[in-house]
């Protein structure tokens, strides 16, 4: 996606890309039972902890941090339509006064530092850099805070040449599980765990997608960044299919030091 952006950069394909995503409720892969695995390994938090749910997207991580915790969410994203969203699953599940949306970039939050017990993303960090995210929001926690994220990762010795050639193009910046928590390590945390998202996690997010994918070409037939759009995620859907063993989506589980 990266890579189709920087291609084709105008305010207009970004406008589209974010059109394409409206209504997806998972933007990402992922799952309530993997939030849940990752919240068990972090421990027990703080009564009425602070959360911040960074790239949150239309809720689906925030509602089960809302679910699952005594705690208040800080629900941010770029994308008003997208927060708005969130509102309205966050009003039908009865988490309004649980969570908080607030429209930033997540690299420049105007969150206090020092404030916050735990802080999430799941499949956006790679926004902002893996690495570049992680200093960033190092110093919004509270000694002891917590940080669970999800990114993009090989999770084979031996991936195939196609995936590489393929997201070489897409995310460059992709690493390795061991390379990834020593990264972890290096920008001030404590590895508390890690585990890769099963298959099921990827199939919740690709299917209501290639639906999503018949739709937008029907609406867009004839413009041609749409087509970019829709035959990039062709690609990539057709990757996952063929080469989906040689890299994964990873849950890194750290505490602040």
């Amino acid at each position: 996606m990266a890579a189709m952006l920087d291609a084709c950069g105008t305010l207009y394909s970004i406008s589209l890309m974010f059109s394409f995503y409206q209504g997806l409720y998972r933007k990402g892969p992922g799952s309530e039972s993997s939030t849940r695995q990752a919240l068990k390994s972090l421990g027990e938090l703080p009564s009425a902890a602070r959360v911040v749910d960074f790239g949150c997207g239309a809720g689906a991580a925030s509602m089960v941090l809302a679910r699952t915790l005594d705690c208040h969410i800080t629900a941010i994203d770029v994308h008003q339509p997208f927060l708005e969203e969130l509102e309205e699953h966050a009003r039908r599940n009865g988490f309004a006064s649980k969570i908080e949306t607030f429209q930033a970039d997540m690299a420049d939050p105007a969150i206090p530092d020092g404030s916050v017990d735990l802080v999430c993303s799941e499949g956006a960090i790679y926004n902002i850099g893996f690495e570049q995210g992680l200093k960033r929001w190092r110093p919004l926690l509270r000694d002891g805070g917590c940080i669970a994220v999800t990114e993009l990762t090989w999770i084979s010795d031996t991936p195939s040449q196609q995936a590489i050639e393929f997201w070489r193009e897409e995310y460059p910046a992709m690493s390795t599980i061991e390379q990834n928590l020593a990264t972890m390590q290096s920008a001030g945390y404590e590895v508390a765990g890690h585990f890769i998202l099963p298959a099921d996690d990827w199939r919740n997010f690709y299917e209501p997608l290639e639906k999503r994918i018949s739709l937008f070409h029907e609406q867009h037939r004839e413009d041609p960044i749409a087509r970019t759009i829709i035959e990039s995620h062709r690609r990539e859907l057709a990757m996952w299919k063929q080469y989906g063993d040689s890299y994964g989506y990873v849950f890194y589980l750290g505490r602040a030091k």
